[in-house]
């Protein structure tokens, strides 16, 4: 068998998308199956000359109509050559790319669809979305929606999309494939540790609480700096903001509470660093408002991290399972009271151990195997 996954253009930054990319790439390639990787090339997006809105324009240049010749040609060669070749689009917001490959030999994975839901109109998605994103939105929903063989990463996310489809006569084989987890994700060795120590000296004998994200609305950091704002008189730790930067609003607040030696941002760490972050904190906590799935939540419980999060579909009915603590994503006191019940050692010890058997779950073979059937029916 052979496949060409589909990822995604290299400058947008969807540093999760990239990894999603690897990860399919590498037990496909486990599996004895030919596989290749590409993304849209950087080409007309180079010359923007760092102008924010130009780049966004020139991008579109590189990824719809560059890439999308790229895909016919490839299409037209394999059809000559007659090679059958399968296509697997790692991420939705490139659905478009469907309408220049084979239908019944392209399988889709979509991990939300809350951009799609602003774009519509939909409330509580905490996505904001511009008039182009809008017209954007719209035409990934209709190419989704033409998908003959689809994966959501969770029920949720699969219930969600059937509500807006738009297609529904179209005879599909959509089903829900949860995110693997990458056999890397294990509890960091002491070199591995003392290496981030000394690059992050803050962190030498110093308990922390850490969240993995961005400071999009839907990943309510609000709320975790309001939170140590409340432990700070009864509690000696940190808050860990590793991912991306903080957002204008967040810098705000941090000052008006007064809480900015409370708080150490790592820019973008490597994943080596992510595992030793998850491997020592005191408690991984994950306020979202809205996640398609919600990785870091598995991450930091296969490393031995207790992991608070929201009490919202799937990260507590399909995710976080019985091994996650639940507080409401509304209520910054409600994730206090959970992670002050970590100070009990007997019951912190039970909840790392039901989270590294939880994240057994989300077994690497087991959803590659699950893809290779979807494309193969």
């Amino acid at each position: 068998m052979n496949i060409i996954l589909i990822g995604n253009y290299e400058p947008d930054n969807q540093f999760s998308m990239r990894i999603f990319a690897e990860l399919m790439e590498e037990g496909y390639r486990k599996s004895a199956i030919n596989v290749t990787l590409i993304r849209p090339d950087v080409f007309f997006s180079k010359l923007s000359s760092g102008k924010s809105n130009l780049f966004k324009w020139l991008g579109y240049i590189d990824k719809f109509i560059l890439f999308s010749m790229k895909l016919l040609v490839l299409r037209v060669k394999f059809f000559l050559l007659n090679q059958t070749i399968y296509y697997h689009i790692c991420d939705h917001s490139n659905a478009f790319y469907l309408y220049f490959l084979p239908q019944k030999k392209t399988i889709i994975t979509c991990h939300d669809v809350l951009a799609i839901q602003s774009g519509l109109g939909f409330t509580g998605t905490y996505c904001t979305t511009t008039k182009s994103g809008v017209v954007l939105q719209k035409i990934i929903l209709n190419a989704l929606c033409r998908a003959k063989k689809l994966a959501t990463v969770s029920e949720y996310t699969l219930n969600q999309l059937k509500i807006i489809d738009t297609k529904p006569t179209i005879t599909k084989k959509w089903k829900s494939i949860h995110n693997a987890l990458s056999n890397k994700f294990t509890p960091s060795n002491n070199d591995e540790i003392e290496k981030l120590l000394n690059k992050h000296k803050q962190l030498r004998n110093q308990e922390f609480i850490l969240h993995v994200g961005s400071s999009l609305e839907r990943k309510n950091r609000i709320l975790l700096v309001k939170l140590i704002n409340e432990l700070k008189t009864e509690w000696n730790g940190i808050l860990v903001l590793a991912g991306d930067s903080l957002s204008t609003e967040l810098v705000e607040l941090i000052d008006k509470l007064k809480v900015k030696d409370k708080i150490l941002q790592i820019y973008r760490p490597q994943q080596t660093e992510i595992i030793s972050l998850y491997s020592i904190c005191q408690a991984m906590i994950f306020p979202s408002y809205s996640e398609g799935f919600g990785w870091p939540i598995i991450e930091a419980q296969a490393c031995g991290a207790p992991v608070i999060t929201s009490n919202k579909a799937p990260m507590m009915t399909e995710v976080g399972g019985n091994a996650a603590l639940y507080a409401d994503p509304n209520d910054t006191d409600s994730f206090v009271n959970q992670f002050q019940k970590l100070k009990n050692k007997e019951f912190r010890a039970e909840v790392i151990r039901l989270g590294f058997e939880n994240a057994k779950r989300f077994n690497f073979d087991n959803t590659i195997n699950q893809y290779i059937n979807l494309i193969k029916n």
